[in-house]
């Protein structure tokens, strides 16, 4: 009997300026796992055409795509359908600001293409889970993965695609120390992601999933943290290593991009091992204020040593009475006042934040103040080194109007009426669920708020222009 083939779709994704800054990771760990066991697959990925022309698209057939078999790029060009016809399993990864577009193509499958299998995964299916599985016959899916889809994606191969008929559900959390298999990371592909740290171009790769805080903005506040072992890791380090020396680069960066990037001196100093093992120029990972106050140097030497140059810290926010209300730290105190010291100290130590912060819908002026405070000062403060060009280190910070995910603590809250001057959409469309799109501007889910969308705009749009050309 002939295996069943695999197409796997990442649809475009808003949130980024466009869909090469970041590879999407998900598919790849898919993919390689599959491959690992026989099963023959493609990569299709979705851009949008021209996001700076402002025209956004309003169906699949205003889309782009970039077809890959390995590491073979087979097509680039406008949206051809009869690409699905030459596989029998149509694979989505799907976040939430990439449903509408995912909607889109489940429309266009189930309407000409019915007897594919089609299948949705990723951080959508998870936590809109009730909604996906109650998608109307010419949007639903035949399968929807809402955890991890290694060994879900197996039993169905295995099981020559069964008809379970549409909308059935396989649940699965994962042992990652026994996924060997990193993710597929084809050279002529990564060529086209264009993003830098210090200088350098960079790529991105996880070690862990979940995360140990719970923000009550965040969908994965309340996963506990998997790591992924340590060879796995290095195999990861090794390729990605090799694709920069493929592309003609003897200087190259690498980014953790987990929430659990530093969280203590030793994991720090293991990270950094990693690092020099495999040549790597400089790199970047992610912490949090009060780890970098309470460990000061001692996390941040071994980073530095080995080229850490920029650090990611989620800041949120200026105003204590918003930090108090995301529990960022668990139940404990965490005051702003660590913000800024963190700042401090990481500066001092030769490495620059890029700092994410949030408008909340609570917020009044005298909240949107404190933070716009926090971030000029973080934007002045100067760094003490350079980067990879010899220029400047220089702070930069993100500004973006929060959204309550489905799943998160705040979500339930507003809700539940908790939250005061607040109120959520009666019907919240995919399009307004993004922190911060094209043009940096964030969705609008909102049916009240404290002050107006169009106060909280204004600041947001200060704020963003305050981040160098550069970091």
């Amino acid at each position: 009997m002939k295996k069943p083939s695999i197409l796997y779709i990442k649809p475009p994704d808003p949130y980024l300026q466009d869909e090469f800054v970041y590879q999407q990771l998900g598919p790849h760990y898919i993919q390689s796992y599959t491959n690992h066991h026989g099963y023959d697959s493609k990569m299709l990925i979705f851009y949008v055409r021209d996001r700076d022309s402002g025209v956004e698209p309003t169906s699949v057939y205003d889309l782009n795509m970039l077809l890959y078999d390995g590491d073979t790029e087979e097509y680039d060009g406008i949206f051809d359908e009869n690409i699905f016809s030459e596989f029998d399993l149509l694979a989505l990864s799907v976040m939430s600001p990439q449903a509408e577009y995912a909607y889109w193509i489940s429309e266009l499958v189930n309407q000409k293409f019915p007897d594919k299998k089609l299948m949705i995964g990723g951080s959508h299916a998870r936590y809109y889970l009730d909604q996906v599985k109650a998608l109307p016959p010419e949007l639903a899916f035949d399968y929807i993965v809402p955890q991890d889809g290694w060994l879900p994606m197996l039993n169905l191969l295995e099981r020559n695609l069964p008809d379970l008929g549409r909308s059935y559900v396989f649940s699965h959390k994962q042992d990652l120390k026994q996924i060997f298999t990193p993710p597929t990371r084809p050279t002529s592909l990564l060529k086209r992601y264009n993003y830098e740290i210090a200088g350098l171009k960079a790529y991105h790769m996880i070690t862990a999933l979940g995360c140990p805080f719970s923000c009550h903005f965040c969908e994965s506040g309340f996963e506990n943290v998997r790591f992924f072992s340590e060879d796995m890791i290095k195999m990861d380090l090794a390729r990605i290593a090799q694709v920069h020396k493929e592309l003609g680069r003897d200087r190259y960066s690498i980014m953790f991009f987990d929430d659990v990037g530093l969280l203590n001196p030793r994991q720090a100093q293991k990270l950094s091992n990693l690092i020099k093992q495999e040549g790597y120029t400089t790199w970047r990972a992610f912490t949090h204020a009060y780890l970098i106050v309470k460990y000061e140097d001692r996390l941040l030497r071994p980073f530095h040593e080995s080229g850490g140059r920029r650090v990611g810290i989620g800041l949120e926010t200026g105003s204590q009475k918003s930090l108090d209300l995301i529990n960022k730290r668990n139940g404990k105190k965490q005051n702003v006042q660590e913000h800024y010291e963190a700042v401090k100290v990481a500066n001092k130590n030769g490495i620059a934040v890029d700092a994410f912060t949030m408008i909340y819908p609570w917020e009044d002026l005298s909240d949107l103040k404190q933070t716009t405070e926090m971030i000029e000062f973080i934007v002045a403060n100067p760094v003490d080194g350079q980067d990879e060009k010899g220029r400047p280190l220089r702070n930069y910070v993100d500004a973006t109007i929060m959204t309550p995910y489905q799943g998160t603590k705040f979500n339930e809250m507003i809700q539940l009426g908790q939250i005061p001057n607040v109120r959520l959409k009666d019907k919240i469309t995919s399009d307004l669920l993004f922190y911060k799109g094209t043009n940096a501007q964030s969705g609008w889910p909102y049916a009240e708020t404290k002050l107006s969308r169009e106060q909280y705009i204004k600041e947001q749009n200060y704020r963003n222009s305050l981040r160098p050309k550069y970091r």
